[in-house]
């Protein structure tokens, strides 16, 4: 078919999303698959093969892709359009817009993909009515998106906003995945949560207690998970309870300080830890964050793009290289 599209992509920590959207931004196709970190060339090449298998499914031509949208932790170098040793895929450099360019003869711009959520939710979500809007997911890692005044924040290399690496502990107890210690991510994070409980009952007696975590404590935590944790909590364990409530107010020491830095009118959330467990992960922060910010606290609440916030954005981002490109 001779039909015009833009390319969305969100490259997680465990899946490559690819997605194929009309001009309006409505998807009409897409899928994804574990991430191939074989070679720094590997997330490319699935792209790639994706996105021509979703071009086959539709009957549509390759040749007529207008733009793609590329959304990844980082950190990266937005202007050569390639990952620099990122904190969430195990290589040194992974090249995406060089070889999608020269595969598909169209422009392709990557952006972080805490700002691709924010910009999602500016465009389609919770944040269509606001000029100062934040969005801050809780996952595998912790990341974010700004936008102030009606601006996105983006930054000299595209990694304006990376909120997960604020530092919360200046005595620097855990290290984060970026190799420094004391950021936020490397406490409440999902990669970070089992090593947070497994610090904060090291030197606790558990003798008496009636806790599931006595037994996890006597493995050493080994396949201990956040779910563990917050599923525990959910069924009144008490010990449970109480680390959930810390990282709680950890999590509300870091929306204060996002809250200090940009001054939102609205902070929108997601990622796999906040979205299964929002009571227990937003009701904490909310109760707790006006202790650490002198600022007017402001409005915290779920994204009702709940995990498509990512690749929407993405294509939101394709939309306007198509758009820059109908207008020259």
């Amino acid at each position: 078919m001779n039909k015009s599209f833009v390319l969305g992509v969100d490259i997680g920590a465990t899946w490559v999303r690819v997605a194929i959207a009309d001009y309006s931004g409505n998807i009409t196709t897409k899928d994804k698959e574990p991430i191939d970190t074989s070679s720094n060339w590997g997330v490319s090449n699935q792209i790639e093969k994706t996105t021509r298998k979703l071009c086959q499914r539709l009957d549509y031509d390759p040749k007529n892709l207008s733009g793609i949208g590329i959304a990844s932790a980082g950190p990266m170098n937005r202007k050569e359009g390639k990952l620099v040793s990122p904190s969430n895929i195990p290589l040194e450099e992974v090249p995406l817009a060089d070889p999608l360019e020269k595969s598909f003869d169209t422009k392709v711009e990557l952006i972080n993909d805490g700002v691709s959520a924010v910009l999602a939710e500016s465009e389609y979500g919770a944040g269509v009515d606001y000029d100062n809007l934040v969005y801050i997911t809780i996952s595998t890692g912790i990341g974010g998106g700004v936008i102030m005044d009606d601006h996105l924040l983006i930054g000299k290399n595209g990694n304006a906003a990376e909120v997960g690496h604020f530092t919360i502990d200046e005595e620097g107890k855990l290290k984060c995945g970026c190799g420094r210690r004391g950021h936020w991510e490397a406490y409440c994070s999902g990669s970070n949560i089992p090593r947070f409980v497994r610090k904060k009952l090291e030197d606790v007696d558990l003798k008496g207690q009636n806790s599931p975590l006595v037994e996890n404590k006597r493995k050493d935590f080994q396949d201990f998970r956040p779910r563990d944790l917050f599923e525990y909590a959910k069924q009144g364990d008490e010990l449970a309870l109480d680390l959930v409530e810390e990282i709680g107010r950890l999590n509300a020491v870091g929306f204060a300080t996002v809250t200090e830095a940009y001054d939102p009118e609205l902070i929108t959330v997601g990622g796999g830890v906040a979205l299964n467990n929002p009571e227990l992960i937003l009701e904490p922060i909310k109760e707790k964050i006006s202790n650490y910010t002198q600022n007017e606290v402001p409005r915290i609440k779920i994204t009702p793009l709940k995990e498509e916030n990512v690749l929407y954005g993405a294509i939101a981002r394709a939309l306007t290289l198509f758009k820059n490109q109908d207008q020259r």
